[in-house]
Order: C-alpha cells, then structure tokens, then sequence
C-alpha cells in the first residue's frame, strides 16, 4: 500500500490512494497552478495532481516537448501534497530543449504540456507553458551569436559537499574565447576549437574549478573512451598535442585548445569533462601520466555534442 497524501484518501477496496474529491474545486478556465523553478541546473516542475484531476486533466500524460518517457512528470509527496513532478537538467538535448546566446546569458527553454483528459468527456482545453531557465556567462560574448551554440550544463557539488553550482561548458572558435561555435559550423580535421568550462556562481577568493578529465567518445553513454586530458594532464590515447591547456585550476573557468579529430566510423563525438572544485589553486604541473591526487573527488560531468547530423561537417 503507497503512503497517501493529505488531499488523498485510501481507495474503497484500501489498496491505493486516490484524491479526495473534496479538496480542491472545479474552476472554469483557470490554468494550472504550476510551481517553476531553475534550481541546480534543472528544471524544476511541481503541480498539484488533485488540483489536475477536480479540473479535467489527464495527470497520466504531463511532459516536457518529448515523448521519451524520462521527459514525463511523475507522482511525489511535496509538503504532504500529492504532486506531479519533473525535474530534467538543463542540457540543449535533454526533452528538446533549445540554447540560445545573449551578451550576458545562455537560456534554455521548453514548453510544458498538461493535456486534457477525454474520458468519459472533455471539460477543458490542453495547457501549453514555455518554461525558460537563463545562467549567466559572465564573460562577453560577440553579438552575433547564433540559435545553436554548442554548449553542455550540469549541476555539481561544492567544495566538501556543499550546495551545487551550475557547470557551463561551451566551445568558441577563437583564442579570446568570445566567439561560440554554432552547431551550423563546419570544422575540418586538425581545425582548432577553444574549450571552455565555467562555474560562473563560484567565488574565486575561495574555490577553483578543476577539469581533471576530457574524454571522447562516438556515443552519449561513453563507454568508449579516448583520453584528451587524464589527470589534469594531455592523455594517453591521442597525441600530446591535440589538446593544449590555456587554465586550469586556477580560477572558475578552465580552457583548452583542441585539434579537431574524428572518430573511425562515426560522425558523432561527445566530449566530456569530469570536474572538481578545490578550495585553494589546484593546476597540475605536467608532463605526468602519474595518478594525481586531483582525480579523486569528481564533484561532476559536463558534456557537450559535435554531430555531422545537425550541420557540423567533418570536411
């Protein structure tokens, strides 16, 4: 038997909970009453699923602009409340989400769908919400930025485990590390692309960001792995120059100058960075293949998605 809410009640047979029809009323053309945040790098969605239910709503099919079943919000006691809930990290393709570029931000947005129930009959129209989450770069950025920068967020945790922070990682075209590159770009082997990862929330008088690993791959779930940097320094897998560290360790951003490469039989390569937050300068003096201490502690995982399907030609 699943614990119920405060506005639910157990069903007659007592095996499952159900909304008590008293709770709420029935409010012609009032839209729901989301509950929207941007916490941790995520999208951060709560409704009332007993609100839903007294006003026509099928809690069954809320989602984000996907129908991947990791897109759709699920059942959560809130505060005693029986709540729909979804909650999906800001990522440009986690459910479809869009990035865009001003001067000062990068916004992801979506839209939410809540749609009626139909069964027996329809009392209500379909709600569609654009939801939007805005970091900012804290760098500057040329004006004319695309739609489609390539660029990754994560949430990691603080020095010793404490609060989370938002993790940008963004790829430019130039060494000022101003000019981001659009998914509409085309690179050709050898080319060269500025990597930069950011915590633009972190204060730098007593943490620094440390990337202790980039690592490629042909697939998101990386289980095919070449070592660009290993343990702060070049990796073992590529030559020593195809990634040249510009900082790291030393401060809340940390940039790389990579030599675009392809991967045998694939168009795809997802990068991706382990990070760690240090509360003094942690830079790795190189050249070392030898464990460093800072490979342990990874506070989290950034990536981000270079693909010949979407406009970026391995010419």
């Amino acid at each position: 038997m699943e614990t119920c809410a405060t506005d639910e009640i157990c069903n007659s047979a007592g095996t499952a909970c159900q909304c008590n029809a008293a709770a709420y009323q029935f409010v012609r053309g009032a839209s729901p009453p989301v509950n929207f945040t941007c916490t941790g790098a995520k999208f951060n969605i709560q409704v009332s699923k007993c609100w839903l239910e007294k006003n026509g709503y099928d809690t069954s099919d809320i989602r984000l602009n996907s129908t991947n079943s990791n897109c759709s919000a699920g059942r959560e006691i809130v505060d005693g409340i029986s709540e729909m809930t979804l909650y999906r990290p800001l990522i440009s393709s986690d459910c479809n989400t869009a990035a865009e570029l001003n001067t000062t931000h990068v916004i992801y947005t979506n839209h939410l769908y809540i749609f009626g129930k139909t069964n027996p009959i329809r009392i209500t129209n379909d709600a569609v919400m654009n939801i939007s989450c805005a970091y900012p770069l804290n760098i500057n950025v040329a004006l004319n930025v695309t739609l489609h920068p390539i660029l990754g967020t994560t949430e990691i945790n603080g020095p010793n485990g404490t609060g989370s922070y938002a993790a940008i990682m963004m790829a430019f075209k130039d060494s000022q590390y101003s000019i981001p590159l659009s998914e509409d770009d085309s690179l050709m082997v050898e080319d060269t692309i500025y990597l930069s990862v950011r915590v633009p929330d972190l204060d730098v008088n007593t943490s620094k960001l440390k990337v202790v690993n980039i690592y490629a791959s042909p697939t998101n779930s990386s289980d095919q792995k070449y070592y660009l940097l290993q343990n702060g320094c070049p990796g073992s897998d590529v030559p020593a120059d195809q990634l040249t560290v510009d900082s790291n360790g030393v401060g809340i951003e940390s940039r790389f100058a990579m030599k675009v490469f392809q991967i045998a039989n694939s168009n795809a390569v997802y990068l991706f960075a382990d990070l760690k937050l240090c509360t003094t300068d942690c830079a790795t003096t190189c050249p070392s293949q030898a464990k460093d201490a800072s490979s342990d502690g990874i506070a989290g995982r950034v990536n981000i998605f270079l693909n010949a399907g979407k406009g970026l030609k391995w010419l």
